[in-house]
């Protein structure tokens, strides 16, 4: 048996917002596929596994803390894989209250508060089984959960199930693509929204090259479309979603790594907002972006 282990640490964590501080709650993902040259010399069963943390807190004038982290573990044996995925993000601020008491408009060392406010969290936890018909084709079955306060979720839960074959393959290219079925269980946050299922079509193409000996590559693409109506107002193919990511990694010596990469999300109808002690008005509510974004920079060391 065959053991590989590596600690990762965060040492930067770039975060965009694309609205409602919705896109500070996304982790972000890293699309993996299986391929069966991941298992094609394996002659017993062999375990990886990586975790990376990171950790941003201020004081003084601006108090802020986020703390990021995220675990991989794979299991390959023969025409068998099984992956484990999770990452989680939770940030916290502190942020200047302003309280004109008198209405003078010239505020006291009273009349100024600090109030905490939760800028993200969120986790996400994906297993997944591939297994490897030919070099070219393979099938596979995963689970899924998480939530998105910030952007209205408190939790999120399904499975996928599909085809994925090998599309193209050279000595510095690699695409590959997905085609199933995916169910997503959705839980908001406003208690007016009750929780809905959705059965979508999905699509996935995935990119991975080198440009070095050092330096690769990866971008992936998904698309999931509803087949089925989820309220009066949106029917089938109405909450179309996509997810995108790209990402660049370089090796800086023999035991560091240096990453960088961008997630979007894409939601058409995105979860409705949801504020303590407010209840939106029913005619023109405010409303969650559809688009999110995450940048992120990493410093890899492995230990072992």
């Amino acid at each position: 048996m065959n053991r590989r282990l590596s600690l990762s640490l965060a040492s930067c964590a770039l975060v965009t917002a694309a609205g409602l501080g919705a896109a500070a709650a996304q982790p972000a993902p890293k699309f993996e596929f299986g391929k069966a040259e991941e298992v094609k010399d394996v002659k017993d069963t062999e375990w990886t596994a990586t975790a990376e943390a990171g950790l941003v807190f201020t004081t003084g004038n601006a108090r802020t803390t986020t703390i990021t982290g995220g675990a991989k573990l794979s299991r390959k044996e023969k025409k068998n894989k099984f992956s484990l995925d999770a990452a989680g993000t939770l940030a916290k601020s502190q942020v200047l209250i302003a309280n004109d008491i008198n209405g003078d408009k010239v505020l006291t060392a009273t009349e100024v508060t600090r109030q905490a406010t939760t800028a993200a969290e969120a986790y996400n936890v994906k297993l997944r089984y591939d297994r490897f018909l030919t070099d070219f084709n393979s099938l596979f079955v995963a689970a899924l959960a998480g939530a998105d306060v910030v952007a209205g979720k408190d939790f999120v839960g399904g499975a996928q199930l599909g085809y994925a074959r090998l599309l193209f393959k050279d000595a510095k290219h690699e695409v590959t693509g997905e085609f199933g079925y995916d169910f997503s269980f959705e839980a908001y946050a406003s208690a007016t929204t009750p929780s809905v299922s959705i059965h979508s079509a999905r699509a996935f193409v995935g990119y991975k090259g080198k440009l070095s000996e050092t330096t690769s590559v990866d971008g992936s693409i998904e698309a999931l479309s509803n087949v089925n109506r989820l309220s009066d107002d949106i029917g089938p193919l109405k909450d179309t979603r996509a997810n995108a990511a790209a990402s660049l990694s370089t090796k800086l010596t023999k035991n560091m790594s240096f990453s960088f990469g961008v997630t979007t999300k894409f939601d058409n109808t995105p979860a409705p907002v949801s504020i303590a002690g407010f209840t939106l008005d029913g005619v023109n509510p405010p409303e969650n972006l559809k688009l999110d974004t995450t940048t992120k920079a990493s410093l890899i060391i492995n230990f072992l």
